[in-house]
């Protein structure tokens, strides 16, 4: 039986229309639950590229990305945006933080906009992943009060958050 997590299945992509450049080329890939997995390789290898393919920023040419047992060649856009903020948390190099929220409220971001009104377990949950990335007494901290290191754990810990809220 098939328990990845993740399926990424003879992906290719190709960008331009009178000259064609192939950025991944039949790509294929597994990840399995609790799996570490690193994409390493040299500049334009094409991981930026297959990053935004797996985290449904962009679709591939052709193949597949299956991701939590979801065909995602079969979805919408409405459909991709849904299941990003349920199963996908990015890290992103620049933290993307709200400035104008605090620390829970940028955690909560992801559950609250998809459920449209903030809960308590919402902010329960958001709490939790804060106390675990070591920001237990920065919750009520703007994103602007806090230094870039700890704004990088509150992007963590909104990543971890699709768990939770």
């Amino acid at each position: 039986m098939d328990d990845a997590v993740l399926r990424v299945e003879n992906v290719v992509k190709e960008y331009g229309k009178a000259v064609k450049t192939r950025a991944l080329d039949g790509v294929s890939l597994s990840v399995g639950p609790g799996e570490v997995t690193a994409l390493v390789g040299p500049s334009g290898s094409g991981k930026s590229t297959l990053l935004n393919i797996i985290g449904l920023l962009d679709r591939p040419t052709s193949g597949r990305v299956v991701l939590g047992g979801v065909d995602t060649s079969k979805l919408d856009e409405r459909g991709l945006t849904a299941l990003r903020g349920r199963k996908l948390g990015f890290v992103f190099q620049f933290h993307h933080l709200l400035p104008a929220f605090t620390a829970v409220e940028n955690v909560m971001l992801p559950a609250w906009g998809d459920g449209g009104v903030p809960t308590a377990a919402m902010r329960a949950g958001a709490e939790a992943m804060l106390r675990d990335v070591g920001l237990g007494d920065r919750m009520s901290y703007r994103a602007t009060d806090l230094s870039g290191g700890q704004q990088q754990r509150v992007a963590i810990a909104r990543a971890l958050a699709t768990r939770c809220c």
